[in-house]
């Protein structure tokens, strides 16, 4: 029996707030005090949360947005990971009902050269979300690149590179590649990608790469 408002037991992510939040990040970012190019993710991850809150509008966008939680296996109790940003839809009961981020330098200086950090993207951040350690319960989540030298045209190249090479382990199909967005089709920052988690599940992954 559910007592009150059914809505609020409803086991998936309110999908038309998906393209809101992609809007709020967009535009949270241009007043935002950009990174350096040596600059670590969590510190700006951490900087870039507050802007987030300070920009959102809760009458259009009922979400709030929590950073660095953590994500256990259920079944062991060991922590999966943490996740960069994770937006949790006010009218839902459910724990597992959320929409994650994972944020990830692109283009940075390391060491005191530069490296494009593709391969970390797709193999320390989208992997996460196709291999269930994130989002196991939903059916979309995001990435966020922060591209650290304001090349996003050169980044999207290098990251779609790293996905054809490893469209096995991402579970694609040819040709793997980020294709635009169909939420934000005029918005040449954001893309997206397809994912066959299992016969039964698809998985859609939204990209945002911010220019420094």
């Amino acid at each position: 029996m559910v007592i009150g408002d059914a809505e609020i037991w409803s086991d998936t992510f309110p999908g038309e707030l998906i393209p809101r939040m992609l809007d709020l990040i967009c535009e949270a970012w241009q007043p935002f005090p950009k990174p350096a190019a040596t600059d670590h993710e969590v510190l700006i991850t951490r900087r870039f949360k507050h802007a987030l809150k300070q920009a959102k509008d809760f009458r259009k966008l009922p979400v709030r947005i929590e950073r660095e939680l953590a994500e256990d296996d259920p079944r062991t109790g060991e922590e999966l990971g943490r996740i960069d940003l994770k937006f949790l839809p006010a009218v839902s009961a459910l724990e597992e009902v959320y929409f994650a981020f994972e944020c990830k330098r692109l283009n940075a200086t390391v060491n005191g050269a530069r490296r494009t950090l593709a391969m970390e993207y797709v193999m320390e951040g989208m992997i996460r979300f196709v291999t269930g350690q994130y989002s196991s319960s939903v059916d979309s989540g995001g990435m966020i690149g922060y591209v650290l030298d304001g090349k996003s045209h050169e980044a999207m190249i290098s990251v779609g590179q790293n996905i054809a090479a490893r469209r096995t382990e991402l579970r694609m199909s040819a040709p793997a590649s980020l294709e635009r967005s169909t939420l934000r089709p005029d918005n040449h920052s954001i893309r997206q990608t397809e994912h066959a988690l299992s016969a039964q599940r698809g998985f859609r992954l939204h990209h945002i790469f911010l220019d420094c």
